[in-house]
């Protein structure tokens, strides 16, 4: 009898806790960890969700890291992002360079953020969001 008591208890113990975390954590790239896909996709559903502030379903494409030539310390993450429009339901595709500081490897810093996307929309992405996004991925 108490056996079946807990079980619904140890549930609703889990939906409290669960509720009370944070409801959106934006990736550190100080702390990238060995989890590269995980990790990337985070970045990318963050960068939409900053441009694009309307934008449902948030999803990474593909990614690729690319070094920089002329530059030894110096990488740029690609990536192919996808989400759909609020209004109108339609898929676009968004495309995002992040270039980054790689001079310390455990810690990386990210410079700037280059999107685009083939959205419609006449006001463009948010760039002031995109700033704040790079200060909070590099953990300030």
């Amino acid at each position: 009898m108490t056996q079946s008591k807990s079980i619904p208890l140890a549930l609703l113990c889990g939906v409290l806790l669960a509720g009370s975390l944070p409801a959106e954590e934006v990736p550190n790239f100080k702390k990238k960890g060995d989890l590269e896909k995980k990790f990337v996709s985070e970045v990318c559903v963050a960068i939409i969700k900053a441009a694009r502030t309307s934008a449902r379903n948030p999803s990474l494409y593909r990614y690729e890291y690319k070094d920089v030539k002329d530059k030894p310390n110096r990488t740029e993450l690609h990536i192919k992002g996808k989400y759909n429009g609020v209004v109108t339901g339609s898929e676009y595709t968004a495309d995002i360079v992040v270039h980054i500081d790689k001079r310390d490897k455990e810690s990386w810093e990210v410079l700037r953020i280059d999107y685009d996307d083939n959205s419609k929309n006449i006001r463009g992405p948010n760039r002031a969001n995109l700033d704040r996004l790079i200060r909070k991925f590099n953990g300030e």
